[in-house]
């Protein structure tokens, strides 16, 4: 029983996608479907937002003619497009911000681009909060206040106090999750420029060595023109010590999307036709930056010889 009610149900389903299908295309629509949001994709409630907000009119056709009554009586409310716009301004800064944070990456950028998005939330809160508020942080939301005649429900305020209170609450669970290390944290400031650093904060068995590195003149020259990661491996046989420091420091994982991107590429090797292979080896290859030199690797092998 329980398997023929899933079935009808995933039956209907597609019936519905289909007559939406067809429904977009006699409207003319930009887009032909929705997209559903699933929690294992990073992007995937911005994407949905966005493509809900740009067929809302072919939604509300739709849920008419199906008889969702229901359904549409909230998706017509007057707030309602007004909800969908901001939070698809919200989500795709979200999806920015989440695309910054993916790559190779070290800690050091990550913080970076974590500090500039608060500063933003920051200044989208000094645009809400002015005599006039100011939406133009938010362009969908924006162009829907300026088209609304909005002295009857007086929009504009309950906006400005619904998303201001949003992004209080935003950035107090991002400085949670990202605290500011870099005004108390000596390594930080050591990795970041080890030219500009006070020495005394450092522990004793630095404090010489880094001396020593801040009046290297060619080493100044080369952390101008090196990326953070190559220059402490490159300077790692000259001062162990303080380098040793700054790769504890570059090690660590920023995020997740390391860990996430290994199990996608093992899911992509170990399918069902290879459940019983031995992947370490694959998966090093498939995870790794470095390109083989295929040249190389087929002159060393002797071809099949003739008989």
């Amino acid at each position: 029983m329980g398997l023929t009610t899933a079935t009808s149900k995933e039956e209907k389903s597609r019936v519905e996608t289909l007559i939406f299908n067809v429904l977009c295309n006699e409207l003319q629509s930009d887009h032909q479907t929705l997209i559903y949001h699933t929690e294992v994709r990073w992007l995937s409630k911005g994407n949905m937002l966005d493509r809900m907000y740009s067929l809302k009119s072919e939604i509300e056709i739709f849920l008419m003619s199906a008889g969702k009554l229901d359904l549409y009586n909230k998706f017509t409310d007057e707030k309602c497009i007004f909800y969908i716009a901001y939070l698809a301004d919200f989500f795709g800064f979200l999806n920015v911000l989440n695309l910054k944070l993916q790559g190779h990456t070290n800690i050091l950028k990550s913080y970076d681009t974590i500090q500039a998005f608060l500063e933003k939330i920051s200044l989208w809160q000094r645009r809400l909060c002015a005599t006039k508020p100011n939406f133009s942080s938010f362009p969908r939301l924006n162009v829907l206040l300026d088209d609304t005649e909005n002295h009857i429900l007086n929009i504009e305020n309950e906006f400005k106090e619904l998303i201001s209170a949003h992004l209080v609450s935003l950035k107090d669970q991002l400085s949670k999750y990202f605290p500011d290390i870099s005004t108390e944290n000596w390594q930080f400031k050591l990795v970041l420029d080890p030219f500009k650093i006070d020495v005394d904060i450092l522990p004793d068995y630095l404090q010489e060595q880094t001396i020593d590195l801040k009046n290297d003149s060619q080493a100044k020259e080369h952390f101008k023109n090196k990326t953070v990661e190559d220059f402490w491996l490159c300077y790692l046989s000259i001062y162990p010590e303080v380098a040793n420091e700054a790769a504890k420091l570059l090690v660590q994982f920023s995020s997740t999307y390391l860990c996430e991107s290994g199990f996608s590429a093992l899911a992509y090797i170990k399918s069902k036709y290879r459940a019983r292979l031995d992947v370490e080896s694959d998966l090093r290859c498939a995870l790794s930056q470095m390109s083989p030199n295929i040249k190389k690797l087929i002159k060393n092998k002797q071809g099949q010889p003739s008989h």
